[in-house]
């Protein structure tokens, strides 16, 4: 049994470090845009944000 778990969690572990990695490279594209500064602006002022698909 314990081998069946560390199994499993050495998989888990390799899985989420996978998820993560990918979800960093997205999120780095997508700050780089000019919706996300609009967003930052927009929440900062407290208004709706104006996202032209940029």
């Amino acid at each position: 049994m314990r081998a069946i778990r560390r199994t499993l969690r050495s998989q888990l572990a390799a899985q989420v470090k996978a998820a993560t990695d990918h979800e960093h490279s997205v999120q780095s594209v997508l700050r780089a845009t000019e919706d996300y500064d609009e967003g930052v602006k927009a929440y900062a002022e407290r208004r709706p944000a104006d996202f032209q698909a940029r």
